[in-house]
């Protein structure tokens, strides 16, 4: 009897911690894809291999209650040679149904040519001195100095942003070393400090709006090129609703592709919104968009010919974003 109750207890202790492991499994955090997320922000990518030319690919969409108002996509090759900043890059883009085609070639700040492939027309950008140049070169100085490693206060404030959401990431590793990271999170996921955080830009954007200054007068010289004939008569605000009530996120989804040093090679990202605007009218709206960069250190931008084409002349004034 007493061999028969020994047995009974053992059976009783095995079941127990057979039950206690499996919910200890089932509600413990499986954050390596959060892990795998963070070690690409805490990076330092300014010690990594220097970036002297590259590729880069992207497209955008947007939707507002199933019709695509805008979408584009993009492709754009820099590199340096002889101590310039070159750069070649095509555009292709569709708002309200009106396509247009752009491409860019720009030589150092000496030479910069556009093409309207819409309509074949070519132009030659003059007058790029340093007032209209001077300010790409502060950014890219000043880029390069923020280029480092998220540090420690940075971490804490991420960590307690994302909350339980680090169970809503995920990573695939690669044979190669590299990674995919992802992260979807849902309407019912999504953490009180983003909700206060969104509610706060969406309150911002509005007083942003709201003192916002009239386009420049020079614009209004641009919007003459043919480029721009047929765009002028859609009014995006009436196409882009203003929600202001029950504003929510519904869905937001992140797909990083990283190599084996955590450096970014490619982003795919959605993010879909939904509320009312003044009217009380409820809308959706979804923003889809991508890029990737390839062909580091292995890439030579296309260079522009005029030889034989109708060149125009536009004055970078024309440019000038001044107030």
């Amino acid at each position: 009897m007493k061999k028969k109750n020994k047995f009974i207890m053992i059976g009783a202790a095995v079941g127990a911690m057979t039950i206690f492991t499996a919910t200890a499994f089932a509600y413990s955090p499986n954050t390596a894809g959060y892990d795998a997320f963070k070690a690409v922000l805490k990076a330092n990518h300014a010690s990594g291999t220097a970036i002297e030319s590259a590729t880069v690919n992207g497209n955008l969409s947007l939707t507002v209650d199933g019709q695509t108002v805008v979408k584009a996509d993009g492709a754009g090759k820099m590199g340096e040679a002889s101590s310039k900043h070159n750069v070649s890059g095509d555009l292709d883009f569709e708002i309200m149904g009106v396509e247009r085609q752009a491409s860019l070639y720009s030589s150092g700040d000496d030479k910069v040519y556009l093409v309207d492939r819409t309509n074949d027309l070519h132009y030659q950008v003059i007058n790029l001195d340093d007032k209209h140049a001077g300010k790409r070169h502060k950014w890219s100085d000043e880029g390069k100095s923020r280029d480092r490693s998220m540090n420690k206060a940075e971490e804490a404030l991420l960590d307690f942003l994302v909350g339980d959401l680090k169970d809503n990431f995920s990573v695939e590793n690669q044979a190669d070393g590299s990674k995919t990271i992802a992260v979807n999170i849902s309407r019912e996921d999504v953490p009180l400090p983003l909700r206060l955080l969104m509610n706060a830009a969406s309150a911002d954007d509005k007083i942003g709006r709201a003192h916002a200054p009239e386009a420049h007068g020079e614009w209004e010289q641009i919007k003459r090129l043919p480029f721009f004939q047929g765009l002028e008569g859609i009014d995006l605000k009436t196409q882009l609703p203003e929600l202001t009530e029950d504003v929510a996120i519904e869905h937001v989804r992140l797909q990083l592709t990283v190599d084996v040093n955590n450096e970014v090679q490619g982003v795919q990202g959605e993010l879909e919104v939904s509320g009312k605007d003044k009217a009380g009218v409820t809308h959706r709206v979804e923003l889809k968009g991508a890029g990737n960069v390839s062909d580091i250190n292995a890439t030579t931008p296309n260079a522009y010919d005029p030889t034989g084409k109708p060149v125009e002349l536009l004055d970078a004034a024309m440019f000038d974003d001044r107030r």
